[in-house]
């Protein structure tokens, strides 16, 4: 027999719902986390990229801020140059401050060194001598006339007994030779601390002042103090060449977006960073917001999700029982009436079904006698012995069906049908030639059969009139005969016969 198609059919659909949920509830979910994932890397871009400008900014502003300290030491330096080497022999120091052209705001210390190398006059007071003639910026200007303003790398002044870096300049004796230096010392924290900006570079920020002949001038990171000297670190003299770049600095090792800019001018460059976790802060907030809105939704989802399916197999269940209900015969399990009647209809109209296609319609002999003298109940527990023997006689080579009452069909669809139904009903009359036990006596169940296969132009209503006129002929012929007997139905005569062209056959 083929398959039962109304099953398949609603088996197919239930598997076809509990696939197609999870599937669109996964593509729900993927284009969910996609956008989400996609609106983060947006806004992170964002922030990378207002952060990149900020330190763009910064860095222009600390470049304009050096230059301009670094031109008014230089100015200084020209004046008191300028006012050596017109009077040397009258020049005073003090009448520049008296007339307030050298303050502690403009630089923390001038000193004017002969060309022995000997202070000869500071702002700040000295005992005895103090020979420079070692420091840096007195050889470069002894051996060099052409050197312009110097910025020495920062020394502990042996005058002012603070760290400081030393701007000089060249002074000319009146016949051209060497005839000392200008020296202005400043405070390296000026550089850094009186740019740092809390608001501007936040609690991780940095900023830096190196020189290009490799050594730091200032440097300030956050709240600590300015920090002077050592060597200029390899990462700081890339970036001051670079537009902006992120690195994590090899000093307090916190990553930041650093921007750089330099001060051709005087041989200096600039770098300023503000920390990527700071500058990512508020980013990490909205993330922690989305990825927390994405997962619940996803969980609501995914639990409506299962709550649907559980919902469509509970539905397909019900749909599934409704359909049993209404294709079966509640007593016996068998297909009911309507059930075994579209079975044959269905096997009729298939293509090749002429010949392929038997039908054996069963009857119970006396069992109206059974009912009137042992009660309907017992009628029912003979008629569920007699479904359950069908069963087994017949198994997966064909559908039975009850039609009613005592009478019962059997649709067998395979080649050589003739030979197959009478393998059936063979075995059909062999699994009720057993006794039923009823109220405790034995009781033989007798039944008779006819077997009738499709001929050529016949519907499905002439093979079952065919089959139970071959019934009727069986039980006619089976007469006094305490055993089932069956007769098929021949084309050749229209006429019911038993196999093998024997008149009857009985099996007990």
């Amino acid at each position: 027999m083929r398959p039962i198609r109304p099953a398949i059919d609603g088996e197919k659909a239930r598997l076809r719902a509990l696939v197609q949920i999870p599937a669109l509830t996964l593509l729900v979910l993927c284009v969910l986390w996609i956008t989400i994932l996609v609106r983060l890397q947006i806004e992170k871009s964002a922030v990378l990229r207002d952060t990149q400008d900020a330190a763009r900014t910064i860095a222009r502003s600390l470049q304009i801020h050096t230059l301009k300290t670094i031109h008014d030491v230089d100015v200084i330096a020209l004046l008191i140059k300028y006012g050596y080497e017109t009077a040397p022999l009258t020049f005073d120091l003090a009448r520049y401050q008296a007339y307030g052209l050298i303050t502690a705001d403009t630089a923390l210390q001038v000193t004017v060194v002969g060309a022995n190398g000997h202070v000869l006059s500071s702002t700040l007071p000295f005992k005895g001598v103090v020979d420079l003639s070692d420091r840096e910026h007195f050889l470069v200007h002894r051996s060099n006339p052409q050197t312009g303003l110097f910025i020495s790398r920062p020394v502990i002044g042996r005058v002012s007994k603070q760290w400081s870096i030393q701007a000089t300049r060249r002074i000319d004796a009146s016949d051209g030779g060497f005839g000392g230096v200008v020296v202005i010392s400043e405070n390296p924290a000026y550089l850094t601390d009186g740019f740092y900006n809390s608001a501007a570079l936040g609690r991780h920020g940095l900023i830096a002042v190196i020189s290009k002949q490799g050594f730091t001038l200032s440097r300030r990171a956050g709240e600590a103090p300015s920090t002077t000297g050592g060597p200029t670190l390899d990462r700081y003299r890339d970036i001051s060449h670079a537009p902006v770049a992120t690195m994590v600095d090899p000093v307090d090792h916190i990553e930041r977006v650093v921007a750089g800019s330099t001060v051709d001018r005087y041989g200096l460059a600039v770098v300023a960073g503000l920390s990527l976790d700071e500058a990512l802060d508020d980013y990490y907030h909205m993330r922690r917001v989305y990825v927390t809105m994405a997962a619940v939704i996803s969980a609501m989802l995914i639990g409506f999700a299962v709550w649907i399916m559980a919902l469509v197999s509970k539905l397909h269940r019900g749909k599934d029982e409704l359909r049993r209900l209404a294709q079966t015969d509640r007593l016996t399990g068998l297909y009911n009436r309507g059930r075994i009647k579209d079975v044959l209809h269905d096997a009729v109209a298939a293509p090749g079904a002429c010949g392929n296609v038997a039908a054996i319609f069963v009857d119970l002999d006396n069992f109206k006698q059974l009912n009137d003298s042992y009660g309907h109940q017992c009628g029912d527990q003979v008629l569920t012995v007699v479904a359950d023997r069908l069963r087994s006689a017949v198994g997966e080579h064909g559908a039975i069906g009850r039609l009613g009452g005592d009478e019962f069909l059997v649709v067998i669809e395979t080649r050589d049908a003739l030979d197959a139904g009478m393998a059936r009903a063979q075995a059909i009359a062999a699994a009720l030639a057993a006794d039923v036990s009823v109220h405790g006596k034995p009781y033989v169940i007798r039944a008779s059969l006819g077997l009738a296969v499709l001929g050529a132009g016949d519907t499905a209503s002439d093979l079952v009139r065919k089959a139970d006129q071959a019934m009727y002929q069986a039980k006619r012929c089976g007469r006094g005969v305490r055993a089932t007997t069956w007769h098929a139905w021949t084309e050749t005569s229209e006429s019911v016969r038993a196999p093998h062209s024997a008149p009857e056959r009985s099996i007990a």
